[in-house]
């Protein structure tokens, strides 16, 4: 008899804790009361008020006229898209970790993306890979510099498991050790 397995769900919100004294905790009241809002809709609305009004200059000597980005820019509903696009961009400041993965991401961006300028995802490999980047970044990190194929065959089994198609130089053995010269 099969068992069926409960599929786990993801959350569509977050539980955040705030510390607020007695007149901050009256104020963020008063301005729900007034508004007839939750207290949940009021401190939503002022982050994401003060999310539009924060703005990362992308203007150069080269472009003067080079629109300014928002939090906007970088959302995308695919967590793992969202994190690359805040990790490969040096004006969010991205830390250690975030380096690692946008290098990793990087060194194998035919599984990531669809160009060569990295700036079409694939979506679908995102949605299989991403949830296993903490597993494929300690392999690669081990494996890089005696077996750089290991982490790939990892990353095909996935896509194909997935019902997905694999990069089709990924497929090919190094032929260069082939060639007698």
């Amino acid at each position: 008899m099969a068992v069926e397995r409960k599929k786990k769900k993801i959350p569509k919100t977050e539980s955040l804790t705030i510390r607020l004294d007695p007149k901050m905790r009256f104020a963020l009241e008063f301005v729900a009361r007034i508004r007839e809002q939750t207290i949940t809709k009021v401190i939503e609305r002022a982050i994401v008020d003060r999310a539009d009004n924060e703005k990362i200059s992308k203007a150069s000597e080269v472009d003067w006229n080079a629109p300014s980005l928002t939090w906007k820019d970088y959302w995308d509903v695919n967590e793992g898209i969202r994190a690359i696009n805040l990790a490969r961009d040096d004006d969010t400041h991205p830390n250690f970790d975030e380096e690692e993965m946008w290098d990793f991401v990087k060194n194998h961006a035919a599984y990531f993306y669809e160009d060569t300028n990295l700036s079409r995802p694939q979506r679908a490999n995102f949605d299989v890979l991403w949830p296993r980047i903490s597993e494929l970044l300690a392999l690669w990190d081990e494996t890089k510099a005696t077996d750089r194929k290991k982490v790939i065959a990892i990353m095909n089994e996935a896509l194909i498991k997935a019902g997905l198609s694999v990069p089709p130089d990924s497929l090919d053995d190094d032929l260069d050790e082939e060639i007698p010269f």
